[in-house]
């Protein structure tokens, strides 16, 4: 889960009308292990943001040639990204589970559906050997459920927002956000000022203005905590996010490779 707060992250300071971003991930343990495209359209009071996160090489190997997609679609009213439907897509070798989240801010409630499938190997008959074979056959499964817990933003819409998390007043910031936060994770982003700033930013490449500290709480209490440096350019954009040890794996780094803004 710790990968996909830090690819959500890459998103957080797109404001363009049309934008197409792409950064590489990096891990010390196996190189290259994968990238992710995002991309942002406006039309009028209307937006759609979509994240892309793939696998590639020794990690499509070990994690079954995943496949994940965020989308965020919804209104723009007074600067600030109102989602109507957040989309969740996680895409293996084998299964697929998509969630989709309905948001209707009148009655304050969000309708989730959520769809699966998988192959898996079932005994079949077969009529003309009049015998039973081994044959891949796909399950699928839908559930409809009205959330108990109404929030106003999923992970998109959210980090869309908070893209003047370093121009406010206040620097620390608790995200609450469908696709980003549960009860047993709490998820926090802060601007890195001062003396703090002037170190970490020894870490990045040339050209970093702002730099913000994702924080999100393991699962397991007894967990080490490995937080998420995320630095941008002079622009607005974000150009590099960095990760600390995460177990044998070793350092996970994030750099942008292609950046392309064109306006309506």
């Amino acid at each position: 889960m710790k990968i996909l707060f830090m690819l959500f992250l890459l998103i957080s300071s797109i404001f363009a009308r049309d934008i197409s971003t792409r950064y590489d991930v990096h891990v010390t343990m196996f190189g290259h292990v994968g990238y992710a495209d995002v991309t942002l359209k406006e039309s009028g009071d209307n937006y759609e943001i979509k994240l892309v996160a793939k696998t590639i090489d020794v990690a499509a190997v070990l994690l079954s040639n995943r496949v994940e997609t965020f989308t965020s679609r919804g209104k723009i009213k007074n600067g600030k990204y109102i989602p109507d439907i957040f989309i969740k897509t996680k895409e293996t070798t084998k299964k697929t589970r998509v969630q989709t989240y309905y948001f209707d801010h009148n009655k304050k409630e969000i309708t989730l559906i959520e769809e699966k499938s998988k192959m898996v190997n079932r005994m079949k008959f077969d009529s003309e050997t009049y015998s039973l074979k081994l044959k891949e056959v796909q399950e699928k499964s839908k559930n409809e459920e009205v959330l108990d817990t109404y929030v106003d933003n999923d992970a998109l819409s959210s980090y869309l927002n908070s893209k003047y998390g370093c121009s406010t007043k206040q620097k620390n910031h608790i995200l609450v956000a469908i696709g980003a936060h549960n009860d047993k994770n709490d998820v926090s982003y802060s601007c890195i000022e001062g003396s703090k700033k002037q170190v970490a930013i020894l870490n990045f490449s040339d050209g970093i203005e702002n730099i913000y500290n994702l924080h999100v709480e393991p699962l397991d209490k007894d967990d080490e905590i490995v937080d998420v440096l995320v630095g941008y350019d002079s622009d607005g954009f974000l150009k590099e996010a960095l990760m600390g040890e995460v177990f044998w794996i070793g350092k996970m780094s994030a750099k942008r490779v292609y950046h392309e803004i064109s306006k309506n």
